[in-house]
């Protein structure tokens, strides 16, 4: 009895020095796979036996093999996803924000200079036709240099929309995973078979889906994770995963979630990661620049519609309007900016005089113009302070989102590297686990060899 109980427990070194080296093999093999936690062999002791008074032990066996991970890193590193996500995703969109609302040669503010300028040489030479050519040239510009930049604001709340679109298909699609992997995750366990791929899997796309959306989450006691948007609407509850829709209104792509028969709208505030950094510039940044350049447009037109209103043209005729445009709800400024034209069609349109007849030479209209420049008539600054402060603000904001980008990334990083000093493979530890587990298992072999030779021995007795 004592020679087949050694047997039996030399045939456990083999069999958990073969497991060691699998598990090692497998980390090592897994070293570069994103997401991968590196797995380790927990062993016991099997009961001891009395014989002839005597406690023997019968060898060791695999208690589990664990995958090494920590709860609250992996938390912090999906926050830290969020945030990143976020402010990437307004990355590029601020970027042309930033192009559109510039203050080079061939922005806004030099065509209020250069109007300006033209209606001061105007007043040179009241009379002259190259100089009226130009005054009228300078209006076109500021006309159409705003109605291309909200044309470009709204090109690019389109292409928010396109990218908002493509990340709720592969949200859904992630989503959908996660509730899968939760059956298998909740199977495989049940019958004790181990799942850690399964587990390294889904903790990989809940960091994505954090990026994407900023979710949170929570484990049941059966292994089943829950996942809500930071709102706390439901979006994986077991096995079962709910789709957010996208509809088009009125051009607008607006999110919904249906869980039963209940419809849910989701804004901004239902989202963090990317979707949030998009419907935020969609819904809120775009839209005031879009009303502060309505306004400036609004601004403009009615001050220079008023005071060319009051002088006389070529023809002997009142000035009419230099500037028309649309205007609508809410406000009484609101859409100038997309329809601002100008309104004269011939030069001896403008009116460059004052006073009851036209008289060649008088060019106190154009002065009276001209002065306006320099004049507060917009929440307490000139037309050119105005647009300076919007693109200022423009460029304040690209500068504080890509500062806020990049401590989200660094952040990230120093949460990751703290992750893989729990959770990475080191091959150099992994080749010293092979060679103590080979040793093992090459001992236990000497081990067998021996009780096989006393078996021998006692059979030859």
């Amino acid at each position: 009895m004592g020679l087949m109980a050694s047997l039996y427990a030399g045939r456990s070194g083999l069999f958990v020095n073969q497991k060691g080296i699998e598990v090692a093999g497998n980390n090592v093999a897994n070293v570069n796979t994103p997401g991968y936690s590196k797995q380790s062999l927990k062993l016991g002791s099997l009961p001891t036996l009395e014989f002839n008074g005597q406690m023997i032990g019968q060898g060791a066996f695999v208690t589990s093999i664990d995958r090494n991970t920590n709860g609250f890193v992996l938390s912090q590193l999906n926050t830290k996803s969020a945030e990143f996500g976020e402010m990437d995703a307004k990355s590029l969109p601020l970027a042309e924000i930033e192009r559109i609302i510039g203050i080079g040669d061939s922005s806004l503010a030099n065509d209020i200079v250069d109007f300006f300028d033209s209606w001061q040489k105007l007043s040179d030479n009241p009379s002259g036709n190259i100089e009226r050519q130009q005054a009228m040239q300078s209006g076109t510009d500021i006309a159409k240099n705003l109605q291309g930049m909200v044309h470009d604001l709204s090109a690019t709340i389109e292409g928010l929309n396109d990218d908002m679109s493509a990340n709720i298909i592969d949200l859904n699609r992630k989503l959908q995973e996660i509730g899968d992997l939760n059956s298998k995750i909740v199977s495989s366990e049940s019958t004790g078979i181990s799942s850690n791929a399964l587990r390294d899997q889904r903790d990989l796309l809940l960091q994505e889906v954090s990026e994407t959306a900023g979710i949170t989450y929570y484990e049941e006691n059966n292994g089943m994770i829950s996942v809500q948007l930071p709102d706390g609407t439901p979006l994986v509850t077991a096995s079962e995963a709910n789709t957010i829709k996208t509809s088009w209104v009125s051009g607008t792509l607006e999110l919904s979630l249906t869980s039963g028969a209940t419809t849910i709208p989701l804004n901004g505030n239902s989202f963090g990661g990317e979707i949030k950094g998009q419907l935020e510039l969609r819904d809120e940044y775009i839209p005031q620049l879009v009303d502060q350049l309505d306004q400036l447009a609004y601004g403009l037109a009615e001050a220079i519609n008023t005071v060319h209103n009051s002088g006389i043209d070529a023809n002997g005729h009142p000035g009419g309007d230099y500037f028309t445009f649309s205007s609508g709800n809410p406000n009484p400024w609101s859409g100038a900016a997309s329809t601002l034209t100008m309104a004269l069609t011939d030069t001896s349109q403008i009116a460059a005089g004052s006073g009851a007849s036209y008289l060649p030479g008088d060019n106190s209209n154009c002065l009276n113009i001209s002065s306006l420049r320099d004049q507060t008539l917009i929440n307490g600054s000139t037309f050119q302070e105005y647009y300076g402060v919007i693109a200022a603000d423009v460029g304040l904001e690209v500068s504080q989102n890509n500062l806020a980008m990049t401590s989200a990334n660094d952040a990230m990083l120093q949460i990751q590297n703290m992750r893989d000093e729990t959770s990475g493979v080191s091959l150099d530890e992994e080749i010293l686990m092979l060679t103590q587990y080979q040793t093992g298992y090459e001992a236990a072999a000497k081990y067998l060899s021996t009780i096989d030779e006393m078996l021998d021995t006692l059979l030859r007795m």
